[in-house]
């Protein structure tokens, strides 16, 4: 079958192969390796990293079956900005006019969505309708909900009503989408709620899950190897809590530092703190982190360095602010892949599953004395720690490795466009 992906801000194989696959990238292999056609249609430019792939819209065949349509738009520096909607609406009519010219022989048995972004998933459920192709649409981050969480409370109503478009395009798109999945229950029933639907057997929630490999033991020449790479001072004993990904305004970096400070002016040696990424926080890192020689800050790690960061750690931090809708986010099934306890302020699915499956403790994110309190247990109990780790790593490869979750995405889109075929 022929399916097509539409999604313009994850990193792309063969282009971006110094990073990670995201959950579409992870999708399309899937699908290819169960012997499919898979066209997936992104753009240009490089969300992640902020710059131009290729000046022109451009085709890239990444296998047998397999190619990448990149369609050209300017780009943008910030994620919440003019520019950013500028960039969308000009990629999504694009997108529309080349779909309208598309051959019927080159039209899919299934076109997969995601939002975001609403713009491109808007075009690609039309032209489904239009021509009778069934269209899934993936909720990978709450859309535009999340665009009110840069104002003050006070001003919430007021922007909401201001974006009031973008919340009947959102409806628009989920109700006429033949189906609705997405990366939690939480996240599906935000979608369904929008919708103003219950749920259908097209609908379900797939965890991110990690395509990550097995981490690497802990040894001194694996500490030398991260040391000479990134100029970190860290002894073979430190308990090292990292945080790997984009500075960006989910996370609650503040209460981060407090805890980082007091340590250090308590002259607590033990534990240090890595935080590697970038992006709109990285100066006040930069700025709260001057002097704390237990907080070593790095900047966008490829897959190769973030892989010897994991090695050497003992936790994994997942520092989100409490205002942050809980959900399955990525970064803890990286964590989990890397067999490392999770330090998380997430409430909701995450929450229950560290609770529950005993892989992690949970902390309040607005309180530095809760945090510090978690951090002074793992340093007092070693074992435990190793032993959470233990089973965090067990509990990945048993629900939430890349081949177990998105193998079960493949039948539940090979289904839906199934019964397409068998009603023609």
């Amino acid at each position: 079958m022929k399916f097509w992906l539409v999604e313009i801000s994850d990193f792309l194989p063969k282009l971006d192969e110094n990073n990670r696959l995201y959950r579409v990238g992870i999708v399309a292999k899937a699908l290819v390796d169960s012997g499919h056609q898979v066209l997936w249609w992104s753009s240009t430019f490089n969300h992640q990293l902020k710059r131009q792939r290729f000046k022109v819209s451009t085709t890239v065949e990444i296998q047998k079956n397999y190619r990448l349509r990149l369609l050209y738009g300017p780009g943008y520096s910030r994620n919440i900005s003019f520019a950013r909607w500028k960039h969308n609406r000009i990629v999504a009519r694009e997108f529309a006019r080349e779909i309208v010219e598309m051959p019927i022989q080159e039209q899919p048995d299934l076109i997969y969505a995601c939002l975001p972004t609403l713009e491109v998933s808007e075009q690609a459920v039309l032209y489904g309708i239009r021509r009778g192709i069934p269209v899934v649409v993936d909720i990978r981050e709450l859309w535009p909900d999340n665009y009110l969480t840069v104002f003050p409370n006070c001003f919430r109503a007021l922007f909401r009503l201001l974006l009031t478009t973008e919340f009947l395009r959102a409806r628009r798109i989920l109700r006429l989408a033949t189906g609705i999945t997405s990366t939690s229950h939480t996240y599906l029933q935000w979608g369904l709620k929008v919708a103003q639907r219950g749920v259908r057997a097209a609908d379900k929630w797939f965890a991110l899950g990690s395509d990550a490999k097995t981490k690497m033991q802990r040894t001194a020449l694996d500490v030398q190897s991260a040391l000479e790479a990134k100029g970190l001072v860290l002894k073979q004993n430190d308990l090292v809590i990292s945080f790997v990904g984009s500075f960006n305004r989910l996370f609650n970096f503040e209460t981060i530092l407090e805890v980082a400070r007091d340590l250090f002016q308590e002259g607590e040696q033990r534990v240090q703190f890595i935080l590697a990424g970038d992006g709109p926080q990285v100066s006040l890192l930069r700025i709260h982190s001057y002097g704390l020689e237990n907080v070593h800050l790095t900047s966008w790690c490829e897959k190769a360095e973030v892989d010897k960061i994991l090695a050497i750690s003992s936790i994994g931090l997942a520092p989100y602010y409490s205002i942050v809708t809980p959900t399955l986010p990525n970064k803890p099934f990286e964590y989990m892949a890397a067999g490392l306890p999770i330090l998380s302020s997430l409430g909701g699915e995450l929450k229950t599953i560290i609770e529950q499956e005993s892989i992690g403790l949970q902390y309040d994110a607005d309180d530095s004395n809760d945090l510090k309190e978690k951090i002074m247990w793992f340093l007092s109990h070693p074992e435990k720690t190793k032993e959470m780790g233990l089973r965090a790593k067990a509990l990945f490869e048993k629900k939430y490795r890349a081949d177990v979750v998105y193998a079960d995405f493949v039948k539940h889109l090979e289904k839906i466009a199934n019964e397409r075929l068998s009603n023609l």
